[in-house]
């Protein structure tokens, strides 16, 4: 009998239908060829709020995916007006970040968008219009990997989908807003557009072969920086990478400027403008060998932030996690739990952490927690918490040696001064037969020699790592 070949899963589009005619047209084809081609389609309208219509738009792609047998899904969002960046870049950052949780929940490999050739034109003379580089001016391509963003009507035109729309008798919506001119999109397109057709009447051909040209050339300087960042001795980081800054600053401000880009894209970090790259790197050519410096970076992700960090002829490109809590934590005797947006492990030792022998627990307790992962209890009037520093404590790491300030401990163990504050320190509190507090560890970077297990006894290894959505 022969073997059988595992069946691989078909390929999951999910459609962004906005109820207007491209997208409506794209609904229709792709339903049509889902039946001669492997994959399985989903359609998702984003409700912005912002028009009277909205729910009238709801209402349609719900009927016509309902009439076309598609799977049907709809959200709606919070457009910030407040935001700063514009109400179309905000609403557009809101309507992806509702669409890629879709698809993360779907497991569907592709976010499906109806953006045209003149979608193309548009998107990258306003790059032009502000000044932007390669990357900006490359617009559009037909798969962003990235963010899984799949745009398979590049190459037709908005003719082209009208008339298909108009033949087939499709139902679709229009958006009073495109005829506003004050976004500047719709000025381009209702405009500026129009008049340069007139002249040119190849130039939505035009433009999409220069944006293909600066795809190719931003493909050349990625594979360049690539090379750079590897010859820059990258290495992972908590919650980042570093570079060697006297080999970064070799390769002179050109291709370091790029070498930077690069970085922060690969580390999910939106690009600073070229103003803000160059006060950078100003700063980051000229730092002292010795001096700390810290510079703020924007992560893609709501309210994350990020930070580029010079320290020790090496430059950090880290997040920035939440605070420990104020709160302080007590031990259950697991394995994990919860603190804040942090998640705290609690690890079973030879030899290492803090000494459970003085916690007064039975031999018997830790095997039944290594083989079982039975939670281990204290010697009755113990606790073991932890606690954000407050400043001034001091361990005894070393029996031999005077105790020492935490501040002291970190720089003799070359922790970086923005990670210190993460570090919380650990208290045994005992409230028989007296009331009591002795710090015994910095987690378990430093642990008082007083506390410390005998080489084939066990410990407990305490160790932070925040939690996803917190980094």
């Amino acid at each position: 009998m022969a073997a059988q070949t595992p069946q691989t899963a078909p390929v999951h589009l999910l459609l962004a239908l906005s109820g207007g005619v491209d997208s409506i047209v794209l609904l229709h084809a792709l339903a049509q060829f889902s039946s001669r081609l492997p994959y399985t389609l989903s359609a998702m309208h984003i409700h912005h709020g912002l028009s009277p219509h909205a729910d009238e738009w709801l209402s349609l792609c719900e009927r016509v995916c309902q009439q076309l047998g598609i799977a049907f899904y709809s959200a709606n969002v919070h457009v910030n007006l407040q935001s700063g960046q514009g109400i179309e870049a905000t609403a557009r950052e809101a309507r992806y970040q509702a669409l890629d949780q879709m698809r993360q929940q779907l497991d569907a490999q592709a976010i499906v968008t109806a953006h045209h050739m003149q979608d193309q034109s548009e998107t990258l003379l306003l790059q032009l219009m502000r000044g932007a580089g390669v990357k900006g001016l490359s617009a559009m391509g037909d798969w962003d990997a990235e963010r899984k963003l799949f745009r398979p009507l590049l190459q037709v035109s908005k003719a082209d989908i009208l008339q298909q729309a108009t033949a087939l008798q499709y139902q679709w919506v229009e958006d009073e807003s495109n005829t506003d001119i004050s976004y500047d999109r719709n000025f381009m397109r209702q405009t500026v557009m129009p008049v340069m057709r007139e002249r040119y009447p190849q130039l939505d051909s035009a433009l999409a072969r220069s944006a293909s040209h600066m795809a190719e050339a931003q493909s050349l300087l990625d594979t360049l920086a690539g090379q750079d960042i590897a010859a820059c001795d990258v290495r992972e980081e908590w919650l980042g990478q570093s570079v060697d800054i006297q080999r970064l600053r070799q390769l002179g401000d050109a291709r370091a400027k790029n070498m930077l880009r690069y970085w922060f894209q690969q580390l999910d970090l939106r690009m600073p403008n070229t103003e803000q790259l160059q006060n950078y790197w100003q700063q980051l050519s000229t730092v002292k060998p010795h001096r700390y410096l810290h510079l703020p970076l924007q992560g893609q992700a709501v309210k994350r932030q990020a930070y580029l960090h010079h320290y020790q002829q090496r430059l950090y490109c880290v997040g920035k996690p939440a605070a420990l809590p104020k709160t302080p934590l007590v031990w259950q005797g697991g394995k994990s739990q919860i603190w804040g947006d942090w998640q705290v492990q609690f690890k079973v030792s030879k030899g290492r952490g803090i000494a459970l022998a003085r916690l007064g627990v039975h031999p018997a307790a830790i095997t039944l927690n290594k083989r079982y992962g039975q939670a281990i209890t204290l010697a009755q009037g113990l606790e073991l918490m932890l606690f954000a520093r407050a400043g001034g404590e001091s361990l005894q790491p070393d029996a031999k040696r005077p105790r020492r300030e935490l501040k002291v401990i970190f720089q003799m163990l070359a922790i970086p001064p923005w990670q210190r504050a993460f570090y919380p320190v650990v208290n045994v509190i005992a409230t028989q037969p007296s009331h009591s507090q002795t710090l015994v560890s910095l987690a378990s970077l430093a642990i008082d020699a007083a506390w410390r297990p005998g080489r084939n006894a066990y410990g407990l290894e305490i160790s932070l790592q925040p939690l996803p959505n917190h980094a």
